[in-house]
């Protein structure tokens, strides 16, 4: 496999995304590597989201998008536009995040653990809100949910990580988020967690999944720096309801004695020694977290309504 300058192909899924689909765009047109392509999957869109993206059409060929209007999910629509994509490796980009990279060098290097044909994939080792520049200007629901999550990703890469050969790789699926793995590895995802279910079907394949224990290192970080408490527990809610479905379909060995105690138990340990704040806000998102739980037993969504629990577009 031909994997010194691997063509990537970006997907983006869409509906209405307006306010906030240029800052991921004009990112992408930035984007220090030649060799990639940018498909993006128009899911219904009622604003001018198709205008934009053909305004950067025009600027580059690298961009190309499809009208569908399935409103099942981003699964349906990436289980559509994979099909276009050209790329040996392929990175899951939703509207609202920002692929942001150091230099061609940095991204050449994190592109370089694929010459080992045993990995499949990258998982994300920090957390989208993860950005000091977007704490700076954050609102409070935001900080809760980007230093809570920095710990959660902490948990992940010191409990359930190992390293071989200088390079950190997962010990078994639970819980990793993979938006980035080699095209051939796909299998069509149908849950609301369709990041963790990505992860699962790639090392049930026999491949492994990587990490990368800086922050430095090229990664997905939040366009957005506000987070309603509502959004919040929506977005909780839609996760509790993901956790289901992946336990019913992928008969995964998370459960509360085995992750989710532990995991919450180091995360308050953790938040607690910085200070009384991180671990005030490590508490709120663990009793949101327990309240989106009770929520998500009375609930019926399936993936399609699922999705619709998004947060507000800033």
């Amino acid at each position: 496999m031909r994997m010194k300058n691997p063509k990537i192909s970006f997907l983006m899924t869409a509906h209405n995304e307006e306010r906030i689909i240029r800052k991921a765009l004009d990112n992408l047109l930035r984007i220090p590597y030649g060799n990639y392509e940018t498909i993006i999957g128009l899911d219904g869109c009622t604003d001018s989201t198709e205008k934009i993206v053909l305004e950067y059409e025009k600027k580059s060929k690298k961009f190309r998008h499809f009208n569908l209007n399935l409103r099942s999910g981003k699964p349906a629509v990436i289980n559509k536009i994979i099909n276009y994509a050209k790329g040996e490796i392929i990175i899951i980009h939703d509207a609202d995040w920002i692929f942001s990279v150091k230099d061609k060098e940095s991204l050449e290097r994190f592109l370089g653990v694929f010459k080992n044909k045993k990995v499949g994939g990258i998982a994300e080792s920090f957390p989208i809100e993860w950005s000091k520049e977007n704490l700076q200007r954050s609102n409070l629901g935001y900080r809760i949910v980007a230093h809570t999550h920095n710990y959660w990703f902490s948990y992940q890469r010191e409990k359930l990580a190992y390293k071989r050969d200088g390079v950190l790789f997962a010990k078994a699926p639970k819980m990793f988020l993979t938006n980035i793995f080699r095209k051939g590895l796909y299998r069509k995802n149908v849950s609301l967690g369709d990041d963790f279910e990505r992860t699962k079907n790639i090392m049930d394949s026999g491949y492994d999944i990587v990490l990368f224990p800086s922050a430095e290192t090229p990664r997905m970080i939040s366009s957005y720096s506000k987070i309603s408490l509502p959004d919040l527990i929506k977005q909780k809610i839609r996760t509790a309801v993901a956790r289901k479905q992946l336990k019913t379909s992928l008969n995964s060995e998370v459960g509360l004695f085995s992750y989710y105690l532990p995991a919450n138990l180091y995360i308050l340990r953790k938040s607690f020694a910085d200070g009384i704040l991180k671990g005030l806000y490590a508490a709120t998102w663990i009793g949101i977290n327990a309240f989106a739980e009770i929520a998500s037993k009375f609930s019926k969504l399936n993936t399609k309504e699922g999705w619709k629990l998004r947060a507000k577009r800033q």
